[in-house]
């Protein structure tokens, strides 16, 4: 491990030198519809780089793309770095690799994590919406990344986890250790809580939650408009197109459980019939059927579902109230 430090001017240069030589994805404040999104980064457009608040799109666009073409050809030849991701991203980019790197392994996919290297940056505060502590995520900082970015007034940190990696941040300056450690210390200690907390076990009892009946009272408002799982960093479904009459182009495109006719059979049955049957499988996918299948949440608390529902559902409440149901129905 090595720190390396920069200012404001060293670390535009390190930015424009990264932009020459790899893929460079940041995130960029696009002023046509006021989102924080990440995109490829040059010269032109370092000065736009946004990091002083939370993507309001994760990153997985970057590794898992909402149209994508089956060929690996297609795939870019130069490394993928992405610059600025979050914690919540990061563990993010954990729960896909656990369903397209497992046997059979995703070639397209693994083709593009192969080359991607992936830069975090430190949180400094927790948005109303967080609630990535309550799921076991430190904001601060996550140990996947090959390298993290700290930033403290007019002065950048970045500690280098992967050694291999030490060529790329050799036309930075060295950085104190112990300065880096403060600067964490105190980020940690002044990190407020978020007011959310879970008492369900996890996985979430999947036979009580799934017979629960609040699932009805929770998505009555619920549109079925698929936006929280556009927004989700954590939402992989896709579904298959072909752009050629003979069918050889082929692609896919990121598609969503809360779509009525996301389950509906050929013979006209649908399982998931109702809004909320819809709804109770994103939330049981995150906190049940997943863990039981990988061992880890695949819901990582960035909010994201949260602020963007144009309806205002909250997966927080959703939860709760699961979760009074269930003392409930052991209490009897």
């Amino acid at each position: 491990m090595s720190i390396k430090t920069a200012n404001n001017k060293e670390f535009e240069e390190f930015l424009k030198k990264l932009s020459r030589e790899y893929l460079l994805y940041a995130p960029v404040l696009n002023e046509k519809d006021d989102k924080v999104v990440f995109e490829p980064i040059n010269e032109d457009n370092i000065s736009k780089i946004t990091l002083g608040c939370q993507a309001d799109v994760p990153l997985k666009e970057c590794i898992l793309p909402y149209n994508e073409k089956l060929s690996i050809e297609e795939n870019p030849d130069k490394k993928i770095v992405i610059l600025g991701a979050r914690a919540c991203d990061i563990e993010a980019v954990r729960v896909i690799d656990d369903v397209f790197l497992d046997e059979p392994v995703d070639p397209y996919y693994q083709d593009r994590r192969d080359k991607t290297i992936i830069i975090g940056y430190s949180c400094a505060k927790m948005e109303p919406t967080c609630f990535c502590d309550t799921v076991g995520i430190d904001p601060v900082e996550h140990d996947s990344a090959q390298a993290y970015l700290y930033k403290e007034g007019e002065k950048y940190f970045l500690k280098v986890m992967d050694e291999e990696l030490e060529s790329l941040f050799t036309s930075l300056p060295g950085g104190n250790e112990e300065e880096l450690a403060e600067l964490i210390d105190n980020r940690r200690n002044g990190m407020a809580d978020s007011n959310f907390e879970i008492d369900l076990p996890v996985p979430v009892p999947e036979a009580a939650a799934f017979a629960a009946s609040c699932w009805e009272k929770i998505a009555e408002k619920c549109l079925g408009c698929g936006v929280c799982t556009y927004y989700c960093p954590t939402c992989y479904c896709f579904g298959f197109f072909w752009q050629d009459k003979d069918g050889e182009d082929k692609w896919r495109a990121w598609d969503s459980c809360m779509f009525s006719l996301y389950t509906k059979h050929a013979s006209g049955h649908n399982p998931r019939n109702s809004k909320d049957k819809r709804y109770r499988q994103r939330v049981m996918h995150k906190f049940s059927y997943h863990p039981e299948n990988y061992g880890k949440l695949a819901c990582v608390g960035c909010g994201r579902c949260i602020k963007r529902c144009p309806v205002h559902l909250d997966i927080r409440s959703a939860l709760k109230l699961v979760e009074n149901e269930l003392k409930e129905e052991g209490g009897k």
